[in-house]
C-alpha cells in the first residue's frame, strides 16, 4: 500500500504541474476547488499570480484539518468544510482507504475497475466508514459573491452531476470549468458524455483535456462561448 501511495503521488504531482502550467495562460481571477482533498491540485495553482481569491471546499473532516493546517494562513485561500450538492440537504459520505476517492456517489458494483480498486488497496468493501453531512450548493454559497474570470474545478468522484445541477445561478459568471473524468463506470451517476451534453447546453465547450498517466483517469477543460 505504502509503495503505491508513493507510486501515485508522483504520478499526482506531474499530473497536476502539467494542468496549472496550461492554467497560467488564461488570466485566471478567481477559482472554486470543490473536493480539494488535502490540496494537492491547489498547492500547484496558488502559485498563478493572476488569481486573487480561491474558495476551497472539503467535506471530510479529518482531511479537512490537513487543508486547514496547510493552508489557512494564505489571505487568498477560503477554506469550506463543506460538500457541494443539487441544493442544500443532507448526504452520504462513503470513506475509502484512499481518502482521496471517497464520495457522496452510488457505487457500480459491477465494474470492473472498481473491483481492481479493491484488490489494489486490500479492501473487501467500497469503503471503510460512511456518516451524514450537511451539504450546501455553488448557487446558495456565492449567492452575494459576483464572480469575476473564475475557474470552477470539480473532483468530487462520480458527483460532478450534482455539483452543476447545483451551480446554475452562477453558471453566468464562470468562464472555465474543469471536471476529472473516471473510466471504468465506477459509480452509478450521470456519465461524462451526459456532463458533455448538459455544458454543451450552457454554452461550454471542450478546451483542453489531460490524461493521468497511469490512465485511468483525464481532466477536462470547458471554456463559456457566448
Amino acid at each position: 500500500m505504502i509503495f503505491f501511495d508513493n507510486f501515485f503521488i508522483i504520478f499526482s504531482n506531474y499530473h497536476h504541474n502539467r494542468v496549472s502550467n496550461y492554467l497560467q495562460k488564461l488570466n485566471l481571477k478567481e477559482l472554486i476547488d470543490v473536493g480539494a482533498h488535502k490540496g494537492e491540485f491547489l498547492s500547484y495553482v496558488i502559485k498563478i499570480n493572476s488569481i486573487k481569491k480561491f474558495y476551497v471546499f472539503e467535506p471530510q473532516s479529518k482531511i479537512f484539518n490537513i487543508l486547514k493546517k496547510n493552508f489557512s494562513k494564505n489571505h487568498k485561500i477560503k477554506l469550506v468544510n463543506k460538500g457541494l450538492s443539487k441544493r442544500p440537504s443532507n448526504n452520504i459520505l462513503y470513506i475509502n482507504k484512499l481518502s482521496s476517492t471517497s464520495t457522496m456517489s452510488k457505487f457500480n458494483k459491477n465494474s470492473n475497475y472498481l473491483k481492481f480498486k479493491k484488490m489494489l488497496t486490500g479492501s473487501k468493501k467500497n469503503y471503510i466508514d460512511k456518516y451524514s453531512i450537511k451539504t450546501s450548493s455553488i448557487n446558495k454559497f456565492f449567492k452575494n459573491i459576483k464572480l469575476k474570470n473564475c475557474l470552477l474545478k470539480i473532483d468530487v468522484e462520480g458527483f460532478e452531476y450534482n455539483v452543476l445541477q447545483g451551480s446554475e445561478s452562477k453558471m453566468d459568471e464562470i468562464k472555465y470549468i474543469l471536471i476529472e473524468n473516471q473510466f471504468g463506470n465506477q459509480y452509478k451517476n450521470k456519465n461524462f458524455n451526459e456532463i458533455k451534453n448538459y455544458l454543451y447546453k450552457k454554452k461550454f465547450k471542450v478546451l483542453k483535456k489531460f490524461i493521468f498517466p497511469t490512465l485511468h483517469y483525464q481532466d477536462v477543460i470547458f471554456k463559456k462561448f457566448k
